[in-house]
């Protein structure tokens, strides 16, 4: 009788769920974006949307003042909604912490790259820093650009939701915008090219989505389209120089930093496009972008538009084609430069003043220099404001009306630097963002015979070094 050997059962390694990284990388991106923001001090840009939303009737908002602003108001209208609801000013950049925390659950939950890129992608420079940490419109565009990558493969029979999603994106910005009219502009010309394999509801479908679309396309441009008196972005600036000298930088800028590492990555990745047939969808999004930065209106912060639109196109790709070593290679280069980023600006944000304006506002409030006769001049006195419950500079509006910069040319403010001998507030106190405006406006105060009483220093900074003073001086009257 022979004996059954029974083999011995084999130890297998614990079974690790990638929803577990995935989980870990989420809660490592909320603390270091939260510490970010309790640190950060919001310079005047950000501060602007938050005066306008706080001081500002809705109507108001998007009838007259967006025209000033040249942009479209979402942005300013989800602000309204916390204003409203009693929220501090403290709140501003949790709420661009949200958007963020949205986008980075969006990549670890969807987006169609090995686990390793999927967790390594919410910690690059624009998701985690500039779109996340700092407080503007463009905190919008990562969620939403994931939204409709997300979508657009099943754009069919998601029509309605993609449609949605493009016209949110269209609301946030010019440059949102612009990223809008080229995914549509992608995702109809694909249509286009199968319409005699639709079916008679997916064309009546695809129409009505379509003239919606166009709609509130049109609506935007309408609230947005300069004033005649506007004096921030008065005319389109055509020039084929100026466009190479902006793409150029938007592609350093938006990559890796350097012209080699970025063409490098971009080249890398054009397989992938290729096969999974987004060529267009990058290419329209990046000439787009391209031109509205070039004859519209242009900064730094901007080209992290670009990157998220390659993103975008790339996520599109991989969920039709699997990505190959090229791809990953192509992320992976991305990566490496851009987290690098993240962490030198978190670490500038954690030990210095992006902004001094919540020093500046402490002192006038501690020193009651706030409830005197108070003159504001430079643009960067905007981001004292928020600080107060209504406006403290006397020769804004008469020191009686909203706090938020008149971009019209009733503003009187920095010319009031030439009449302070008449004029004869208490204080005057200047926000310059470079040394020519320091240096122009202190020139003139001087001249009147005030002197400086407080220096308050801060500069926002840009990816690995400091981009522009954002600092203050405070000024008094001499006695009689």
């Amino acid at each position: 009788m022979g004996v059954l050997a029974v083999p011995a059962r084999r130890k297998h390694a614990p079974y690790i769920s990638p929803e577990l990284p995935a989980l870990g990388a989420a809660v490592l991106y909320a603390l270091l974006v939260g510490f970010a923001v309790w640190h950060h001090e919001p310079w005047a840009d950000e501060a602007q949307s938050w005066l306008l939303a706080r001081d500002a009737s809705f109507a108001d908002l998007w009838t007259r003042l967006l025209h000033y602003e040249g942009t479209p108001g979402l942005w300013q209208s989800l602000l309204y909604i916390c204003t409203r609801a009693g929220l501090p000013y403290r709140s501003l950049n949790l709420v661009s912490a949200v958007c963020g925390f949205a986008a980075c659950c969006l990549v670890l939950r969807r987006a169609p790259f090995p686990i390793a890129i999927r967790m390594a992608l919410p910690f690059t420079f624009f998701l985690c820093y500039q779109y996340a940490v700092v407080a503007r419109s463009y905190s919008l565009v990562p969620p939403l650009l994931f939204g409709v990558a997300v979508c657009y493969p099943q754009g069919m029979r998601r029509t309605w939701a993609l449609t949605t999603i493009l016209c949110l994106l269209a609301a946030v910005s010019v440059h949102g915008m612009a990223l809008s009219c080229a995914i549509w502009l992608a995702f109809y010309i694909e249509s286009v090219r199968n319409w005699t394999n639709l079916s008679l509801p997916e064309r009546r479908r695809l129409l009505a989505a379509g003239g919606c679309y166009f709609i509130a396309l049109f609506l935007l441009v309408l609230s947005a389209w300069p004033a005649s008196d506007n004096i921030f972005v008065r005319r389109p600036y055509w020039s084929f120089d100026h466009l190479m000298t902006v793409t150029s930088k938007s592609i350093q800028g938006g990559f890796a930093g350097g012209w080699i590492a970025s063409a490098v990555a971009i080249a890398l990745s054009l397989p992938l496009l290729w096969r999974g047939g987004t060529l267009l969808l990058f290419a329209a999004s990046f000439v787009s972008l391209s031109v509205v930065n070039a004859v519209i209106y242009s900064q730094v912060w901007h080209q992290g538009l670009v990157f998220l639109g390659w993103l975008a196109a790339a996520w599109v790709a991989a969920q039709r084609v699997k990505p190959g070593w090229a791809a990953i290679l192509s992320l992976t280069i991305v990566i490496c430069f851009q987290c690098y980023w993240t962490a030198e600006s978190a670490a500038y944000d954690w030990d210095s003043s992006y902004s001094a304006s919540r020093e500046a506002a402490s002192y006038l409030e501690q020193t009651g220099i706030a409830h005197q006769r108070l003159f504001a001049i430079g643009y960067a006195c905007v981001a004292i404001q928020p600080y107060f419950p209504t406006n403290i500079f006397a020769n804004m509006y008469g020191g009686h009306g909203p706090s938020y910069w008149d971009w019209s040319i009733r503003n009187h403010v920095n010319e009031d630097s030439e009449r302070l001998a008449t004029l004869r507030p208490d204080y005057v106190i200047v926000g310059y963002k470079g040394t020519y405006e320091r240096d122009l406006w202190i020139g003139r105060i001087r001249q009147s015979g005030y002197r400086l009483v407080r220096h308050f220093e801060g500069s926002t900074f840009w990816q690995t070094a400091i981009f522009e003073p954002e600092s203050f001086d405070l000024y008094g009257r001499p006695a009689p």
